[in-house]
Parts: structure tokens; sequence; C-alpha cells
């Protein structure tokens, strides 16, 4: 229950996911018996049998066609927590059950996966133009809707799943009805027969168990040819539904697959839809992709979209196809949000939630740029939008500093990409994925860790050819060092050694197997230890050697954050990537100008301490994007001063436009200027009637929310509304002499409210916090304005 997410549309009861985790506590109990007696053989409740269906269009396809919904199953949480955790359990077994070339739905198996398969198929029959080849993108009608569901369960069974668990999954695999929404009407109810429900957490493992049948199938027949490396052969992939099949030989085993693709749908209910099933062929000339295309009535196309990317015949227009063709829709976008009336904050995080997202799924499926000048120019545009066209008044390299150390947290899509790069890169250190390193490495002369550690890139110069392996290489030289700065645990001298075969399969040592420490050094463990790991004392002798070089480098005493945080993990791999080169690409700013700026203007010093406390709780006391993007540009001295101006336009005028004789420079036009310390003096004696104590007036909790202990803690949040209100309002009066009243402050901070009760329910705070933090101002608010609504009825 804890792991539901809210905001999900709930089924056919109603009852949402806040239900469930608010009542928890209650509910486990009789939840827990339900599914028990399930398991048991019981019947499932009559509520978990039905659904309502909702229509969903597929994108980039005509939406008068009914074919072109995907319908969605709307069920109940209840029964939603209890396919949960049979998925759970399954997945542990699928996880042996299910060939490594299926990569949906599973734990540690991504479509990235396929995707890098497909490229580096393109380009193996690229470089070997003598093997002709076909690879066949099958689409079937109605996939998830029309398995059988005998056909289910005897793959389960076949899988051998019995007993119990079996009987739970025939319960709910036994009779189901649903509703449709069309126009946000119910249909009447009807029987549903056959397929897995869209929607069901079990529906994607039931359904790769039942097509992991056909994959068995083609992979075990001899005369469907897969593309062959040495013993390997690859003839497949799938992502769920999405099957690629990768067949050499194509006029005789596209017959072979056609005809196991039939046989498998008499008896699953697969149907392959011929007219949507496409087809791309390498190495054969017109007439015979003419011939293919009439024999089996399978389009030969040009250029064919596989799980979101598309994909031709030569991998070289896979950067025209896919980040030109993404970023020119960026374009259209960014051009539509300029003439929307955005914040600052709001055109940065609209970088965040719509253009980061794509560029990402680009980056860890086709890492394949080269060279700087296409981040430079997208930097560019995300600078003017940023700024509207105008002069930046923050370096953009604040900008993607993380929150937490007082950046904005721009997308520095550069360090994303390099980011992603550095993830594909772990395949060559681990060594582990044999079948990936075979196809990706199938020209090389040497280990992959001579090509990461020994530079035998530059020997080998046919390596970076690769449209793979050259950005990769490019992206792991340039932050080799940074990464590793000594010689690393993980590196193998073994693999370093070894002279490139095809298929190789024996065992890589690292230096974590093969040293051991000794009287305050690290030495090679004598050869007794690691002769039964080793193939003769010769190759003692030459990793002893490679060793004496290695060593002068130096060795850790630990292993490194690299390895710790991205080789020896499997989950969020990118963003921990990201973070690692961030913090490296933004360390020279980590003591930020402006932070040496506030402490001339104020006259003492800012311990760090309370600039971490700002940046990670002082301004979160509020969700509100307005105030926030204020105490954002206060703290980035964001405000264009008369003293600024005259800088940039030498403009001859720096006085103070309220009092007329001092120079404006910052922190006189927010605090010292006599007009402007009437106004804050003012707001002073107003807070002081709020809470009834008196506190000293310092200038960096009123322009910077910096609260320390003057201020009670269940104040400290009306505090910062109160000098939040008084700040907006100076900025909404910048170059107006006369300076706002405390009515108008009033009337601001009473506006807050609003703000504070959103803020308490994104937060799912209770009433009861948001009472106590605003009594105070209530009591001062009905003493003053009688004619106002009373706080306490707003809340």
């Amino acid at each position: 229950m804890k792991k539901m997410k809210l905001g999900k549309t709930p089924g056919p009861d109603g009852l949402p996911a806040k239900y469930y985790k608010v009542l928890g506590n209650q509910l486990s109990t009789v939840l827990c018996d339900t599914m028990n007696n399930i398991l048991r053989g019981g019947k499932i409740p009559e509520s978990w049998r039905e659904a309502f269906i909702t229509l969903i269009p597929k994108p980039d396809t005509d939406k008068l066609n009914v074919k072109n919904y995907r319908p969605i199953s709307l069920l109940n949480n209840d029964y939603k927590l209890y396919a949960d955790i049979m998925a759970n359990r399954l997945k542990k077994c699928l996880i042996k059950l299910i060939h490594k070339d299926q990569a949906g739905f599973l734990p540690n198996r991504f479509l990235k996966d396929n995707m890098r398969h497909v490229i580096n198929i393109i380009e193996y029959l690229e470089i070997n133009n003598d093997i002709p080849a076909a690879l066949i993108f099958i689409d079937a009608e109605k996939a998830f809707d029309n398995v059988s569901w005998l056909f289910l369960l005897k793959s389960i069974k076949k899988a051998g799943i019995e007993g119990e668990f079996l009987k739970g999954i025939q319960a709910i695999y036994s009779n189901q009805h649903a509703k449709l929404v069309i126009n946000n009407n119910l249909t009447n109810t009807f029987e549903i027969e056959k397929g897995t429900r869209q929607g069901c957490p079990l529906s994607p493992l039931l359904f790769i168990m039942a097509l992991e049948i056909l994959a068995n199938k083609i992979r075990s027949k001899p005369e469907i040819q897969g593309i062959k490396i040495g013993s390997k052969e690859f003839k497949l992939k799938a992502y769920a539904d999405d099957l690629i099949l990768t067949l050499g030989e194509p006029q005789g085993s596209i017959a072979k697959a056609l005809e196991t693709l039939e046989e498998y749908g008499k008896l699953s209910g697969f149907k392959l839809s011929k007219s949507k099933t496409k087809m791309l062929t390498k190495n054969l000339n017109n007439e015979a992709k003419g011939k293919l295309e009439r024999q089996y009535g399978i389009k030969v196309a040009k250029k064919v979209k596989y799980l979101g990317i598309w994909v031709t015949p030569k991998n070289i227009n896979l950067i025209e196809d896919n980040y030109t063709a993404t970023w020119n829709k960026i374009k259209k976008d960014l051009d539509v949000w300029n003439r929307i009336n955005l914040s600052w904050l709001g055109r940065m995080e609209a970088i965040k939630m719509n253009i980061l997202p794509k560029m990402l799924f680009l980056f860890q499926n086709i890492p394949v740029i080269r060279g700087p000048k296409i981040f430079k120019d997208w930097q560019k545009a995300l600078s003017r939008f940023i700024w509207q066209g105008r002069r930046p008044r923050i370096r953009f390299k604040l900008l993607t500093d993380r929150k937490e150390r007082g950046g904005l947290a721009v997308p520095n899509l550069k360090l994303y990409y390099e980011a992603a790069c550095l993830c594909w890169v772990k395949d060559w250190i681990t060594l582990e994925n044999t079948d990936l390193l075979d196809l990706e490495g199938a020209d090389n002369r040497f280990g992959w860790h001579a090509y990461l550690w020994s530079n035998k890139g530059k020997v080998h110069r046919g390596f970076t050819n690769h449209i793979i392996r050259g950005p990769l290489y490019e992206v792991w030289g340039k932050n080799k060092k940074l990464l590793e700065r000594k010689t690393p645990w993980w590196l193998s001298p073994t693999d370093i050694l070894s002279i490139k075969k095809t298929n190789m399969e024996e065992q890589r040592l690292t230096y974590e197997d093969l040293l051991v420490r000794s009287q305050g050094s690290w030495k090679l463990r004598p050869y007794e230890e690691l002769k039964e790991k080793l193939k003769s004392w010769l190759q003692y002798h030459q990793i002893n050697a490679l060793w004496t070089e290695d060593k002068k480098l130096g060795m850790n005493e630990k292993k490194s954050n690299f390895q710790i945080e991205i080789i020896e993990t499997k989950s969020k791999l990118l963003s921990k990537m990201y973070n690692i080169l961030l913090e490296w690409d933004t360390k020279d700013v980590e003591i930020k100008d402006v932070m040496v700026k506030w402490e001339r203007d104020l006259g003492h010093n800012i311990e760090y301490d309370k600039w971490l406390k700002l940046w990670n709780e002082g301004i979160k006391f509020t969700a509100s994007a307005a105030i926030r993007e204020n105490l954002e540009k206060m703290v980035y001295r964001w405000y264009l001063t008369p003293e600024k101006l005259n800088r940039m336009y030498r403009t001859g005028n720096k006085v103070c436009w309220r009092c007329g004789t001092k120079e404006g420079n910052f922190i006189h036009m927010w605090w010292t200027c006599e007009e402007t310390k009437k106004f804050w003096n003012q707001i002073y004696d107003e807070q002081k009637k709020i809470f009834r104590y008196t506190f000293p007036k310092k200038p960096e909790a009123f322009l910077l929310g910096m609260v320390g202990e003057e201020i009670r803690e269940i104040d400290k949040t009306l505090f910062q509304y109160s000098t939040a209100a008084a700040r907006m309002l100076i900025a909404q009066n910048w170059k107006n002499a006369n300076l706002p009243t405390v009515k108008d402050w009033q009337l601001k901070l009473y506006g807050f409210i609003e703000l504070a009760k959103m803020t308490q329910r994104i937060r799912n705070q209770k009433n009861a916090k948001l009472n106590e933090e605003w009594k105070k101002f209530s009591v001062y608010m009905e003493s003053n304005f009688r004619n106002l609504p009373t706080i306490a009825g707003l809340i």
C-alpha cells in the first residue's frame, strides 16, 4: 500500500489509492485474509471481475480509425494490490525462465538494450557487406487483447508454476466482464473471454510468458537463420509484443519464420498484421527486395520506427532522423511558449518537464553524437528561451547546479548525454554481457580494457569508426582521468593482455582478484594462490609486468565513487552518473560570486552552512513558484539597479530612483536607502505586533530568508511569508519613487493564505499545522480589518 501512487484513476468502485494509504492499518488484515483465501482456491470478490475500459488513441495515427485506439482497463485498487503482489513474486521466477532476448517488464532489462542490439546488427552488416539480411519488425493485431486464456494457463503450467500460485491466476482468468467508457458514459456490461487486461500489473508478465513459447520455437529452428558471429546466432529481440527478427539468408528464413508465426497464432490467438509489419534489408539489390515484398506481402521500408526510434538500413541517419527531428519540434514548442506569459522559473521548469524527457530518451537509446557543436547550439537556444532573448543575468553553469547547492537545476544536456554514454561504457568494463560484446566488438583486435585503459584505440584506428564505439570512446577519453585518477580496482590485466577472438568466454581477473595488501603496499598475489585461475606461469609474469607499470599511477585504498555508484549498482545509473559529472563541472562555482557580494554588502561573513540551510530548507517553506522565484532572484541579485545599468549601458546616471541623492547599488536599493529603510521599519513594527515579541532586524533574514533562532520555530513560516510579501511589493514598484504602504503589505500577506493552503494540500499536511502557523496573523488582521472574512474561516 505504501508504494501505491496517488493521482491514478480508480476502478469501478471509485476508491482511490489515498483511501488505502490512509486506512491501511484497518484494511490490511481484511485484504490479507481475502488474498490468502484466493490462493487456497477460494473465489475472488465479484468486484475484481469488473473493469471500466477507456480508449487511448495511439500517437501519430488516424483517430477516426477505431483500430488505432489502445484499451486501458480501469481496475479496482484492491484488485491491483493483489495483482501487484502476484507480479512481484512471478518476476523472481521469470528472470530465470524468460530468455534475455525479451527486455520488457523484468528487472534490469531495458528498452535501450534492444535498441543497442539493433544498431549493432545494422553496423555489423554494414561492415560485412557480403551477408544478405532482413530485419522484420513484427506488428500483431491487438496482441494483449487476443491471447487465449487456455493457451496462457498452459504456458504457465509448462513453466512449472503450479499449486496455490496457479490457482491465484486461474481465479482471475476465469470469468471477467467490463463496460466501455465512451464520452464519459458507460455502455452495457459485456463478457470478456480472452486477452490480458492492460492496466493490470500481472498482464505484461503473463503475456511475455505466452510469447516466450514463440521465441523459443524460432530460436530452436535451424531453418530460420539469424545473424551469425562465431558460434553465436542472433535471431530476435522483443520488448513485450514489439518483436524484431534479424534474419540471414532472408529468402528461406522469412518463409519459415512466417510459418512459425502462423502455427503459433492458431494456438495462442496471435494475429500477424502484414500491413503494419515492416522490413529493413541489408546487402540486397532492388530485385531481391522486390521479390521479398511480392512473395511475403511485407513492405520493405526505407525507415521504421522501432520503440520510438527511427531506424534505417544505414546508421548514419540516426542523428538526422531522431535528434534533428526532435529538436525541430522542440524549437516549435519554444516559439509557442515564448508567446505565453511564463515566469522565469516557469520557463526553466518547462525545459525540465517537456524538453529533458525527450532528449533523455534519445541519449539513453542512441548515444551516437560526436563533438560539442550540437550541444552548444542547444544550450544557446535554451538560454535564449530562459532569458527571452535578453542578456543573461546569471551564468548558465550556475543555473545548472543542483538546488541543494544554490543552483536552479536547469538540465545540462551535454552532461546528460555524457552520463548516458558512460552508462553504456559500463558493459565494456564489467565484461558480463558477452553477447553484446561479441556483436559490438566483432572486429576488435584487443580486449575491451586495453582500449579503455591502455589507449589501444590509437593503435587500432578502426575502433572508433563504429557508430557506437566512436562516441562512447570519445566521452570516455574526456572523462577517464576524472572518473579514475589512479589505477581502478575493476581493471582486468587478463583482458588487457588477451588477443581478441570471437566468442571469448574465459574468466577475466581484475586487480581486486589479483592484489593483496602487504607491508603497507599492494602486491600481486603469489603464483601458488592464482595458478588455478591462470593459463600458465608466463601469463603470471605478463600480469606482473603490467602491474609494475600500473602501480606507478598508484592504487586507491578504496574503490572509486565511479565503481561504487555506477559499476557495482544497477539502479538510477543515469541520475547518479549525471550528478558525478555535474559536481565536477560546477566545482569552480561552489562558492558563488553572489555569496561574496552579499557578504561585502552586509559587512560580515555568512557561514556556508547558512547558505546550505537556505537552499535545502529555507526556500522550501512554500510551494508557490512566485514566492520562490522572488527569493531566487534576491539570492542571485537579479534586479537591475541604477549603478548596474550605468555599467551596462553607460547611462551616466547612478543615482537612486527613490532618494535621488546616493548611488543606487544593490544593497542601497533594497536596504540602506532612507526611503526603503522607512518601509522596512514599518514592516518590522507590524511583525512585532503580530508575533508579540521583539527580535533583531537582520538584513539577511528580511532579504534572503536566512531565519535564525531570533524567530521562534512556530513563527518561521509566517515570518518568511511576511518578508516575501514585502520584497515582492518592492520588486513590483522597482522604478517607482513611492514605496508601497503598510496596508498594501497587509493585503498582500492576507492573499498569501490561499498559497499556504495550496502548499498544505500539495504536501498532504494537516489543517492543524496551517491553523497554528497563521493563528497570530488571524488575530492581528481581525483587529485591523473588521470587514475582511476571518482567516479562520478561510482556512
